[in-house]
C-alpha cells in the first residue's frame, strides 16, 4: 500500500502504541501491558532465531506506519499451533485506507510461517467494520460470550479461521 510500512513493534514504540490504544478502545490496555506485550514478541523472535524453529508459544506485535506516525497495530499469539488475535487498532484519521487489511495479511503470514493451522478472535457485537474485515479474511462466527465487553456492555462474537 502506498506509503504504509509494516514492521514488528519494538520497545521504543510502546508509548506511541499506548496513545493509539487510548484513542481506539473504550477499555484500553495500559502502557505497561502494551510494553510487556511488545517485549514478549521481541523475546519470541529472539528465541525462534536461536532455536531455528517456531515456538509452541509465540507472541506477535506488528505495527503500520504512515510516514513517522504509528497508524495501526496488531497484537497476537500462537499457542500449540493455534493463533489468537488479541488486538487490532487503527487511528481514526487513517481508517478506511486499507491499513487494517495490511495488518491482517501480516498476521496471517506470521501464523503461516510458524505452521499455525487455525486462528481465533473475538469482536464486539456492534463492531460491524471489524466483523466485515474478519469475514473478508475467511473468519466465521462460531460462538458468543454474553455481556463480555464493557464501556459499553456488549456481547463478544467469537470467530475462527479453521484452515490457513
Amino acid at each position: 500500500m502506498n506509503g504504509i510500512l509494516i514492521r514488528n513493534l519494538e520497545p521504543e514504540d510502546a508509548l506511541e502504541a499506548a496513545a493509539l490504544e487510548q484513542r481506539a478502545f473504550g477499555t484500553p490496555w495500559s502502557e505497561k501491558l502494551i510494553s510487556e506485550t511488545i517485549r514478549q514478541a521481541l523475546d519470541s523472535r529472539r528465541k525462534e532465531l536461536e532455536a531455528e524453529a517456531p515456538l509452541k508459544l509465540s507472541f506477535g506485535a506488528i505495527g503500520a506506519w504512515k510516514g513517522t506516525c504509528l497508524a495501526g497495530y496488531l497484537f497476537a499469539m500462537i499457542v500449540a499451533g493455534e493463533g489468537e488475535l488479541h488486538r487490532i487498532a487503527v487511528l481514526p484519521e487513517f481508517r478506511r485506507m486499507g491499513i487494517a487489511g495490511l495488518l491482517m495479511e501480516a498476521f496471517l503470514s506470521w501464523m503461516k510461517e510458524r505452521g499455525t493451522g487455525a486462528a481465533t478472535l473475538e469482536v464486539r457485537e456492534g463492531n460491524l467494520a471489524a466483523v466485515s474485515l474478519y469475514e473478508k479474511y475467511g473468519f466465521q462466527e462460531e460462538g458468543r460470550r454474553k455481556d463480555y465487553y464493557r464501556n459499553p456492555t456488549e456481547d463478544a462474537r467469537i470467530f475462527w479461521l479453521r484452515k490457513l
